[in-house]
């Protein structure tokens, strides 16, 4: 985890290092704003879903960067099933997850928004299993409390004022890679 927060940092002082002299004509997350993303994904825990609200606090560097804080609502899933010669075993986990989020971001040209996000959280992990064998079935289920927290770098590109797309890399919701839509107000 703090390889994780170490390399976050390096890339939060690149953005700001790599574009400080030159002005954005018009800032894409300035203070007052605020962002929703809805976002899908695939990974380590089957498919997810996640809707993040942001509002932005404070602006600097002559609007390039920002700061924001808001929250986030998640769902991941995955079901399997696997077959043996003689018996089945199949099984259901499902995650809700409520959290906080904080972002740092960098504006590099018009319409790009280019960010790091870090977000704290607790939620229930809900599981299901059923196995057959020789005609019998079995079922168990299990229920979780957790707490956590994600990471991600991410983009969003703005195709007017309100509305764009956005993709993010990290650890979301069980997703190493998110995509989905955007809108600001």
């Amino acid at each position: 985890m703090k390889k994780f927060f170490g390399i976050l940092s390096v890339v939060a002082a690149l953005f700001v290092a790599n574009g400080a002299q030159a002005q954005v004509t018009t800032p894409v997350f300035d203070k007052g704003d605020n962002i929703v993303s809805l976002t899908i994904g695939y990974g380590g825990l089957g498919f997810s879903q996640r809707l993040v609200y942001e509002r932005c606090v404070a602006t600097f560097l002559d609007g390039r960067a920002s700061i924001g804080v808001g929250g986030s609502l998640s769902n991941s899933f995955k079901s399997k099933t696997e077959k043996y010669s003689d018996y089945k075993i199949k099984t259901f986990e499902d995650w809700f997850a409520v959290g906080a989020v904080g972002s740092f971001h960098y504006q590099f040209i018009d319409n790009l928004d280019t960010y790091v996000q870090i977000g704290l959280g607790g939620g229930f992990d809900h599981g299901s299993a059923k196995s057959t064998v020789d005609g019998v079935t079995v079922k168990a289920t299990d229920s979780v409390g957790f707490f956590g927290w994600t990471g991600s770098l991410g983009a969003r590109y703005y195709f007017n004022d309100q509305w764009g797309v956005n993709a993010e890399l990290g650890y979301v919701v069980g997703s190493f890679f998110m995509a989905g839509a955007t809108f600001r107000f």
